[in-house]
């Protein structure tokens, strides 16, 4: 009979194999598609200089933007496009070309065309030179290969370093290129390095590097090997200076002095001493505060002491701004485990210090957009701005945001960020939303909507949630607060303990900022509401070039906003869409969602059939083109009769319906049974049609646009609970004609009541697996009990009938052979 693995359906709850056949369907919820993400709204792209620093801005990773998504670099080493370049322009040729040859793909034969076009010049010195310094490369990389393979067969030889040195020598004394002689140099020092020589290697230097008169990148590469000759010989001080110089100078070696940095003793002053003016200081400077392990604000005074003009003091402002808000938005848990490379109580030190170091760098911006030299970037006054924000003290960051309008700037990041700023203060502005904050925010929200940047995905989200809270008259959770994950509404901002000397900023709240009630929102307001949840989903989110689109983790989930969403409110946004409005806001809020038809009325008739609204719901899919039923999904998940349960309802389990249909038949059987109250057939109908909408049914698809074994299970929600089709089931055994069929229904109500009692089983019994053994064990045993007396209590309701009202039935009969989670009730457990 069929009746076991229906049983096992509904008794077992077991997994639902056909929800993988169509992936696209399963709602994963959003998840971070940048590994550096980290919740923050300003972004490091503001400040002067900072493609050339990227890789240095504040990351939880090692480094930042490195590519986790696929093998492939995307862009090249940043030395190999300069030798290239500088190849191609001394022989004449490509630069494909010269790439090929200097550096071929792995497992690849490079080409000869530069070689060539050397020989063709004439310039056989620079051809025994290309041949030498090949040799010397696949020495130092030899066991750089990706995918080397160790043979153990091989014996290692030795390498002739001192006769490597004489080819070096005598090229050197015997040209006059200078093209060819700082490279001979470059070989020179590196050789020496290579050969376990640092002394040799630093002397080197000075002999034939340092008095070159012409000197390119190759020299940058020539002093990265001497520091790191110094680092050999165990002289950690000139090390330390050298690579920082590099670290903000040489491009080419800028990577190499930054990893060197890192793994350096820590920061000494005895560096500074070597440093030949107030440059070169603030360089070491620089180079320390982009380190990942200590505050750069300390460095950040002194480099503004010293050269106002270095290239990295916007940058490492930027840095520190995004490190303390990882600190400040997180709570302690999150930091535990979030970032690898950082003591546990160095972590605690700087959630601790969170409040006071934003006082501090606040301080820091406000001192520097007023400082010679410094405020002729707007950048100062956007990051005091940007704090003064966070501080609740909105009136303040608006005048510091229109100081730094007022200065011109060519960095289009820049510009963003003070756009940005703009709109979340244009949003702050009044506890609800006007006509005025409607027309400043428009433009703003179509600037910055389906951004791939999570910086400006996480300030575009965090305003459609304040929009929507405030249309809705709700009170306002405060995506700017402290400790990240925490409910905070701006009512609640306030802090009991100073903050320190700038206590004025930080924790003054506005006190317009009250919240409201949601029985004052207009049905206007309401859809208006729905449309901004929506805008902050990541389905709505932009197409990147992996091909999905950009999630991160402030953004929302359309499907469950769906699913949340009253029918009655989704028919106060259609009748927004619908109306011919002249107000420009609305024109441009229907236009930025993107709603069709198709999907306002497909998503009106599942909220309407959720509710058990069958008529509503067969009128709002009047309006959907038939052949969308044609289509996916629901040619694959709505492939069975909804209208058949375990051999109950309709014979046929095969027939298939339209979402249409089946609402209009449920809407029919409603009315039905409001004529006639005693109909089992129509009753028993509703019961199978109820069930197979719902989660564990065989057509969810007609209340869901997505199904997963993961979905957290609410029950409060008639989808999870299956209160409705107890009730119908419940109807049908009361109105049963027959003692057989009265049980049939019995039955299928006594599933629906043993699906509510299993969700709160798991509910009961979530996470005491964490605990310590003792406490765990312990926990188990309460809960044990606590779930037979439920059972006994509230849960057993149907099966109690079965045993007592039903026992002579030989469909009770059937179900002690066949379902086990009945023969289990019967022996009590």
């Amino acid at each position: 009979m069929a009746m076991k693995n229906s049983l096992k359906s509904m008794l077992r709850l077991s997994n639902r194999t056909k929800s993988f056949i169509i992936l696209f369907l399963i709602a994963c919820g959003p998840m971070p598609f940048d590994y550096d993400e980290f919740k923050s709204f300003f972004s490091p792209e503001s400040a002067a200089n900072e493609a050339k620093f990227r890789p240095y801005n504040f990351t939880t990773q090692f480094t930042y933007g490195d590519n986790y998504w696929s093998d492939e670099v995307n862009t090249a080493d940043p030395a190999q496009q300069a030798n290239v370049k500088a190849w191609a322009e001394y022989a004449g040729v490509s630069e494909k070309e010269v790439s090929v040859e200097l550096y071929p793909a792995y497992g690849e034969n490079g080409g000869n065309a530069l070689s060539n076009a050397l020989q063709r010049k004439g310039k056989t010195e620079a051809i025994e030179y290309l041949v030498l310094a090949k040799e010397i490369e696949a020495i130092d990389t030899a066991f750089d290969a990706p995918y080397a393979e160790e043979d153990t067969t091989k014996v290692e030889k030795a390498i002739d370093y001192e006769g490597l040195q004489s080819k070096i020598q005598s090229q050197f004394a015997q040209t006059n290129d200078v093209f060819l002689k700082e490279r001979l140099a470059y070989q020179a020092v590196k050789v020496a390095d290579m050969a376990d020589n640092p002394k040799k290697s630093i002397d080197l230097y000075e002999k034939l590097v340092k008095p070159l008169k012409t000197k390119t990148f190759i020299s940058d590469w020539a002093a990265s090997r001497m520091a790191g000759a110094y680092m050999h010989a165990g002289d950690s001080t000139n090390a330390y200076y050298l690579f920082s110089q590099l670290l903000v100078n040489a491009p080419t070696r800028q990577s190499a002095a930054y990893l060197s940095l890192r793994y350096a003793s820590k920061f000494s002053e005895d560096a500074v001493k070597l440093c030949k003016n107030d440059t070169e200081k603030a360089n070491l400077y620089a180079a320390t505060a982009v380190l990942p392990l200590q505050d750069g604000l300390p460095f950040l005074e002194k480099i503004k002491s010293l050269d106002t003009k270095n290239p990295l003091l916007e940058f490492v402002m930027a840095r520190e701004i995004n490190k303390n808000e990882y600190y400040f938005f997180n709570n302690q848990e999150t930091i535990q485990y979030g970032f690898w490379a950082v003591d546990s109580l160095k972590k605690v030190e700087w959630k601790s210090n969170a409040k006071n170091y934003f006082e501090q760098l606040l301080a820091f911006n406000l001192d520097a957009a007023e400082s010679d030299g410094l405020k002729n970037s707007p950048f100062w006054y956007t990051a005091a701005s940007y704090l003064t924000f966070i501080g609740k003290d909105f009136k303040k960051a608006n005048e510091l945001l229109q100081k730094a309008k007022a200065i011109p700037t060519e960095n289009q990041s820049l510009k963003d960020q003070i756009a940005m700023q703009e709109m979340m203060l244009a949003i702050y502005e009044t506890p609800e939303v006007t006509p005025k904050m409607e027309a400043t925010v428009m433009p703003l929200l179509e600037r910055f909507a389906r951004s791939d940047k999570f910086r400006t995905a996480n300030n575009f989200n965090a305003a459609c949630k304040i929009l929507a809270a405030k249309y809705e008259g709700l009170p306002v959770n405060d995506e700017f607060s402290e400790n990240l994950g925490e409910k905070t509404t701006l009512s609640e901002t306030k802090s009991t303990k100073s903050l320190g000397w700038f206590s004025g900023c930080f924790g003054k709240k506005d006190a317009a900022e009250k919240g409201g009630s949601s029985s004052d929102a207009s049905p206007e307001n309401q859809a208006k509401a729905f449309i901004m949840k929506v805008l902050a989903s990541y389905q709505q989110a932009k197409q990147t070039e992996y091909g999905g689109t950009a999630s991160f983790m402030s953004n929302t989930d359309q499907y469950k906003i769906e699913d949340s969403t009253s029918s009655k409110t989704i028919a106060y946004v259609i009748d927004y869409f619908s109306k011919n409005s002249t107000n420009d806001f609305d024109k441009r809020l229907q236009k930025l969602a993107g709603f069709d038809n198709d999907y306002l009325y497909m998503v009106l008739g599942r909220r309407a059939l959720s509710e058990h609204q069958y008529a509503q719901a067969a009128e709002a899919w009047k309006h959907i083109s038939p052949k969308n039923w044609q289509a996916e999904p629901f040619q694959t998940y709505l492939d069975v009769n909804p209208f058949s349960l375990n051999g109950q309802g309709d014979a046929n389990a095969k027939q298939r319906v339209t979402p249409l249909s089946f609402a209009t038949r449920m809407a029919a059987l409603a009315e039905k049974v409001k004529q006639n109250p005693s109909d089992y057939e129509s009753w028993m109908l509703l019961g199978c049609g109820s069930y197979n909408m719902s989660y564990y049914g065989n057509s969810w698809v007609l209340l869901r646009r997505g199904w997963s074994s993961m979905d957290a299970i609410n029950e409060q929600d008639d989808y999870y609970s299956y209160e409705k089709t107890l009730f119908y089931f419940d109807k049908a055994m009361q109105t049963a004609p027959k003692p057989e069929l009265a049980a049939k229904a019995c039955y299928l109500a006594a599933a629906c009541q043993q699906i509510k009692y299993n969700t709160i089983a798991s509910k009961l019994n979530d996470g005491i697996y964490l605990l310590p053994e003792d406490e765990m064990k312990k926990k188990e045993a309460e809960n044990k009990q606590i779930l037979v007396n439920l059972k006994k209590d509230k849960y057993s309701t149907y099966f109690n009938l079965l045993k007592t009202k039903f026992g002579s039935t030989a469909y009770e009969d059937q179900l002690i052979e066949e379902c086990s989670t009945y023969k289990d009730y019967l022996a009590g457990k």
